[in-house]
């Protein structure tokens, strides 16, 4: 038990909320410039990635249970950002299959409105964009281990464990045309190398 700095409570419509959430989030203080070094340039990223909190955010309303009557919640901390909502994972969703199981929202017709006003790009890419972009910044995976059957807990890591990796894939990916960039999944394959994580490495990807 900690106190907090400071607390901020939203009760807006979503589309105006998630722009008014990201601004409360990305305060210089808050969301500070990390710096890393490829030869004489110096670069820049932020502790917290603008497309990977607002996928987050996007899913928690999107999947969160209506039958529990909770908040969403948002935890900011120097380090780190937790996301948690009302209910587990759908039936059929776990930790170990959420890049490759077929999106289960709970509330369809949110998910499809969110679809259509472009909010989102296509049910069951947000996922993917977070694990995209935490692998494309050498940070920590989303982590979901704080997910039990009554509440999601999604969290983001703020600091680049590997800075050399960072430099490598992404001049992979900026040599590569657009239809020809590594996937999620090839570039999950490398991040375990690099992070001397073997286990569950699939041979065809490889």
């Amino acid at each position: 038990m900690i106190q907090y700095t400071a607390c901020k409570e939203f009760q807006l419509p979503l589309f105006i909320a998630i722009d008014k959430v990201w601004d409360y989030i990305n305060q210089p203080a808050s969301n500070p410039l990390l710096h890393y070094n490829d030869g004489s340039y110096i670069f820049d990223i932020p502790s917290f990635n603008k497309g990977a909190i607002r996928e987050a955010i996007l899913n928690a309303c999107c999947h969160r249970s209506m039958l529990i009557q909770s908040d969403v919640v948002i935890k900011q901390y120097p380090d780190s950002i937790t996301i948690t909502n009302a209910g587990g994972f759908p039936s059929g969703v776990d930790m170990n299959n959420i890049l490759t199981v077929n999106s289960v929202p709970r509330s369809k017709l949110m998910s499809e409105i969110l679809q259509k006003a472009g909010l989102v790009e296509r049910s069951g890419q947000g996922v993917d964009k977070m694990f995209y972009n935490c692998i494309m910044e050498g940070k920590a995976l989303p982590d979901y281990s704080g997910t039990d059957s009554y509440q999601v807990s999604l969290t983001f890591k703020a600091p680049i464990l590997d800075t050399a990796f960072v430099i490598f894939v992404r001049k992979v990916q900026d040599n590569r045309a657009a239809a020809e960039q590594l996937n999620v999944f090839e570039l999950l394959a490398l991040y375990k190398m690099a992070m001397r994580d073997c286990e569950g490495l699939d041979e065809k990807i490889l």
